[in-house]
Parts: C-alpha cells; sequence; structure tokens
C-alpha cells in the first residue's frame, strides 16, 4: 500500500497571521500528530504553500481578497514551525488549486490520497476536486477533523461539495463518538436556546409519536428546562394501534400531555379538493398529515406560549424522508447534526427504554417501514454520511439522488433581491 498525505497551506499567515482564525489554530495539533502517523508509518507526506508575490493587490485574487497573505519570502509564507516538513517535499502553488501538484502526484502511482489543511473551502476542496478528475479510480479522502475553513458554515458545505464529487471525506474525532458527551452538550444547548429566546416559564412543546426521536427529544428536554416545562402532544390520525407507547413515554418521563385527534382535519382538507379538478395523489396524501400535525403543534404552542421543538435527525434529512413544512419545521432543532445511530446512543445515555429507542419506524399509510421505502438501511446511510463510504455503488447513487432531489427541504428559501440600494 502506497499512500500519500497532502497538508494544504498550514502556513503562518493562516494561522496566526494576516487570515489566522481560531479554527485554524484548533486543527494544528490534529494536523500534527497525522503528519507524525504517516511518517512512522513510512507513508510520503507533501506540504503545500500558498505562494503570493509583492504585486499580490495587483492581481484579481488580491483585489477580491485585499489582504496581503503569503507573500514568498515573508514570515508569513513559512509552514507553521510546529509541524515536521523534515525530508519532505514542499510545493509551493501560486493559485488555489494545482494541476501541476496532481500530475507529480499521479506520477507516484499512489493507491490513497488522504489530503488536511487550509482552508476547506478554498485550497482544501480546490485541490482535491483537482486530483479526483486527474486519478478517479484512486480513492481520494479529506479528513474533516484535520481542516478548517474561513467559517463553519463554508466549511460544511465544501465537505458536502467533495462526497457529492466522491471524494471520501471522514471525520477521524466524529467516528469516535461521545454519547455521553453529546447528551450534555445538547441539555446545555437546550438550556441556553430557551433562556436566551423565551421567558423562564416558557414550555417545549413535543408532537409525541412514540419513535426514537420525539422520544428523546422530549427526555433531553425535560433535563434541560424540568419535566414540568414539557408539553407532549399525542396526534394519531384516527385510530393509531402503538399510541399507548406514546402514553408510556409521557408517563415515563412525568411530562404534561394531551391528545389531538387530526383525522378529522386531515380527512376535511383532502375531500376539499373533491370537484376542483384535481386529481389525489399519494405527496398530498402522505405529505398532508404531517403538516396537520405541524399546524396542530403551534397552535397548542400559540395557546400556551411555547417553543416547538423540530424532532428530525441527520439521517432523515439528509435524503429527504421529512416533509416541508411539516415534521421538517420547528423552532429549535436537537437531534438535527446526529446521524440515527447516534440518536439511538444518546437515548441510552438519558436512560430511556430499548422499547422507545429501538421502536422500527413504520409508515403510517402503506405500512412500509422506513428503510423498507428507502431501500436501504440506516447502518449504510449513516456510514455514508460520516466516512463518506458506501460498498454498493447502487445504493450510494440512489443516496446522492435522494440527497440532491431533497436539499430544497433544508435549504433557505430562494428570495429575490432587488440590485437597487435602498
Amino acid at each position: 500500500m502506497k499512500k500519500i498525505l497532502i497538508v494544504v497551506d498550514m502556513q503562518n499567515d493562516f494561522i496566526t497571521g494576516a487570515l489566522g482564525s481560531e479554527m485554524a489554530l484548533a486543527i494544528l495539533p490534529k494536523v500534527k500528530a497525522k503528519i507524525q502517523e504517516y511518517k512512522q508509518n513510512g507513508f510520503d507526506v507533501v506540504f503545500t504553500r500558498d505562494t503570493h508575490q509583492d504585486d499580490y493587490l495587483q492581481t484579481l485574487e488580491g483585489k477580491a481578497l485585499p489582504v496581503p497573505h503569503c507573500i514568498e519570502g515573508s514570515e508569513g509564507h513559512l509552514i507553521s514551525g510546529e509541524l515536521d516538513t523534515e525530508g519532505c517535499v514542499v510545493f509551493d502553488k501560486p493559485n488555489f488549486g494545482s494541476l501541476e501538484l496532481a500530475d507529480i502526484v499521479a506520477d507516484g502511482g499512489y493507491d490513497e490520497i488522504e489530503l488536511c489543511g487550509l482552508c476547506t473551502d478554498i485550497c482544501v476542496v480546490s485541490n482535491a476536486l483537482i486530483l479526483k478528475a486527474r486519478l478517479p479510480e484512486t480513492p481520494v479522502t479529506v479528513d474533516a477533523a484535520c481542516c478548517a475553513g474561513v467559517t463553519a458554515q463554508s466549511h460544511d458545505a465544501a465537505l458536502l461539495t467533495m462526497k457529492m464529487c466522491q471524494v471520501q471525506v471522514v471525520d477521524a474525532e466524529r467516528s469516535a463518538f461521545d454519547a455521553r458527551k453529546v447528551k450534555q452538550d445538547v441539555i446545555d444547548w437546550i438550556a441556553d436556546y430557551f433562556h436566551n429566546n423565551a421567558s423562564p416559564d416558557t414550555k417545549a412543546i413535543v408532537g409525541i409519536s412514540g419513535g426514537k426521536d420525539s422520544s428523546i427529544v422530549a427526555a433531553l428536554c425535560a433535563e434541560a428546562l424540568g419535566k414540568e416545562r414539557v408539553l407532549g402532544v399525542l396526534m394519531p390520525q384516527g385510530t393509531q394501534q402503538d399510541i399507548d407507547v406514546s402514553y408510556d413515554l409521557c408517563k415515563t418521563l412525568g411530562i404534561e400531555h394531551l391528545e389531538i385527534n387530526i383525522g378529522t382535519a386531515v380527512k376535511a382538507l383532502l375531500e376539499s379538493t373533491t370537484g376542483t379538478g384535481l386529481e389525489m395523489n399519494t405527496v398530498a396524501e402522505f405529505n398532508t398529515p404531517a403538516r396537520i400535525r405541524m399546524a396542530a403543534l403551534y397552535a397548542v404552542s400559540g395557546i400556551v406560549g411555547g417553543r416547538v421543538a423540530n424532532t428530525g435527525n441527520l439521517s432523515e434529512d439528509w435524503v429527504g424522508y421529512s416533509t416541508k413544512f411539516g415534521d421538517a419545521a420547528g423552532d429549535f432543532s436537537p437531534l438535527a447534526d446526529l446521524t440515527v445511530s447516534e440518536v439511538k446512543d444518546v437515548g441510552r445515555e438519558l436512560g430511556l427504554s430499548s422499547r422507545f429507542i429501538d421502536k422500527t419506524p413504520i409508515d403510517g399509510l402503506c405500512g412500509k417501514t422506513d428503510e423498507d421505502n428507502l431501500g436501504f438501511t440506516y447502518e449504510i446511510l449513516d456510514k455514508y454520511i460520516r466516512e463518506g463510504v458506501c460498498e454498493d455503488l447502487a445504493v450510494k447513487e440512489k443516496i446522492d439522488n435522494l440527497h440532491e432531489l431533497n436539499l430544497h427541504k433544508s435549504s433557505p428559501m430562494p428570495t429575490f433581491v432587488t440590485l437597487h440600494t435602498r
């Protein structure tokens, strides 16, 4: 096995200098450890340096970013002294991405290529995509924990772009998921949200289905706010065979609860289309109940003065397994950055019974499980999200297509912006 690590632009100006940031400083020890690991295993390490000349401000990049940095011969141009460059090639590149570097790596005959460094959203993504285009059959990996972007949001966006282009994105930190720490972090986050966005007696309004997500969100809210400030709302559509699980969850947590049957409202709304010339289809039949439930939650919230909890998780949101303005809505979202497996781990740390955590989610209309409808398991999906790995290429393609098709659900509403200055 012949591997190479490309350490992108870990230079003084990007860490503590002209364009330095706390995020860049934070990854320095992680990058240092990764370099040592590669060297100890006899693998190659190459450093790149962003390289500009004294006329930087007259270049197109300089006009767009008028902050002189990484000027050749300056202290800011140097690789951080914390990193061991001994015996390594140091490659100066005048642009974000380098075709020359890709050719050098291609000539090296490597079995695997890994990148880390700065900035995720500029030079890391540029070089990763060039390398993938130059070597489409060679695995190209980026370790998210050893990268930092200009902002956290642009860092995440760049990681997503690379995943979509079949660059394997791994996160050494997230792979060692600490459910106990995350549980407490989420509890603290909920408490902070209510402290900053609500009065001291404001309640969390949680739609209780009896499934893992709503059960765990309710338990987290009870821990963060106290059980007296959590109101569970059960919303069967007509008769719900397993509603006893929802009641048991509320009893277990000791939270106040009420039941609102949405069956009549859903039926009335769907039947109101009769005579309009519209033909009912499964899209309306599947999504209308979810939107009616969210309307019910906001009605309750308006009456008692609460904040509605969104109970979606990252895995379901990733493939669009949610209803826009239905279960995808809410005022705060505790689980949106956690995969299904991570959510379950947090549930176990909360001490919840397996009955609430491992209950198989079943579609309320066709009787199929979520995984039956999706055509793959959450275990496969979670691994792909966190590690960028999916051995079944047909499933990988399906996940990618679902993700791209449903990005509109998680993106802000497109808004026309006038060019006129106001």
